[in-house]
């Protein structure tokens, strides 16, 4: 944690607002139905082992579960209470839930999907670091990051008119820190997408994703069909007129 931040102030933080994650999971939260619709859109298409870090009391990870019935789900919080209430709502066989912060030290195995719903904002900067390590120890090729975050000027505006929303770290995630991520964790991004959830543009998808065989992938002949090859002809021809007609201009304004 921050060293100007007492671990026990945030964990304290988090079990007394657990009661709003409660009412998240009862009464629809718009912010998590667009995050949920994102994960669905950009996870792989059968992910075997999935964690997510800042699970709170595991509602996001029930829905992994009935989505992907067939993964190993891991949630982690640092919340005692939020784990508590996960575990006696959602756990069974293939869906745990650890008291826990993501360090290099906290997993062995490696996981497909990574998610983190609202939370890298809440991670200290200081703390970055060791949670970009463990990502990039964990991951496994071909496995993704996803992101939800505020945009820094939803943070800025929450900040001057409604001070008493912010958490004990809210950091601004901006393009700058999403780079770093993903320079840190050998990863690519490959989708930032503002989302308007209450306001225009007051949240960020992101997407990253671990290649190790991207130059492979990237010179190796990608079949087409028989639509897209008859595009193609006549895209060429298309090409072929046109280059004439400007040649044509060009010569005739430059003889």
């Amino acid at each position: 944690m921050n060293e100007n931040l007492n671990r026990e102030t945030v964990v304290s933080y988090y079990d007394e607002h657990v009661k709003n994650k409660l009412n998240d999971y009862i009464i629809v939260n718009p912010r998590i139905e667009f995050g949920w619709e994102t994960i669905k859109r950009f996870a792989p298409a059968k992910p075997m082992r999935i964690l997510e870090v800042g699970c709170g009391m595991g509602s996001i990870c029930s829905r992994m579960h009935k989505h992907w019935p067939d993964a190993i789900i891991t949630g982690i919080d640092i919340s005692t209470l939020s784990i508590q209430i996960a575990q006696k709502l959602f756990a069974d066989d293939n869906l745990n839930f650890k008291e826990s912060i993501l360090t290099p030290d906290t997993f062995d195995e490696q996981f497909d999907l990574i998610v983190f719903m609202d939370v890298y904002e809440h991670i200290a900067v200081s703390d970055r670091p060791d949670v970009h390590a463990a990502i990039a120890k964990i991951l496994r090729n071909k496995g993704k990051v996803i992101l939800t975050v505020p945009t820094p000027h939803n943070l800025k505006w929450s900040l001057i008119n409604k001070p008493e929303t912010m958490q004990p770290v809210d950091e601004h995630i901006s393009f700058e820190v999403v780079g770093k991520l993903a320079g840190d964790t050998g990863t690519e991004v490959i989708l930032y997408e503002r989302k308007n959830v209450w306001n225009v543009g007051d949240y960020a998808h992101i997407v990253l994703e671990k290649n190790d065989d991207f130059e492979a992938a990237f010179f190796q002949n990608k079949p087409v069909t028989a639509l897209q090859r008859s595009n193609r002809i006549v895209n060429k021809i298309k090409y072929k007129l046109g280059s004439f007609f400007r040649k044509y201009y060009v010569r005739r304004k430059l003889s």
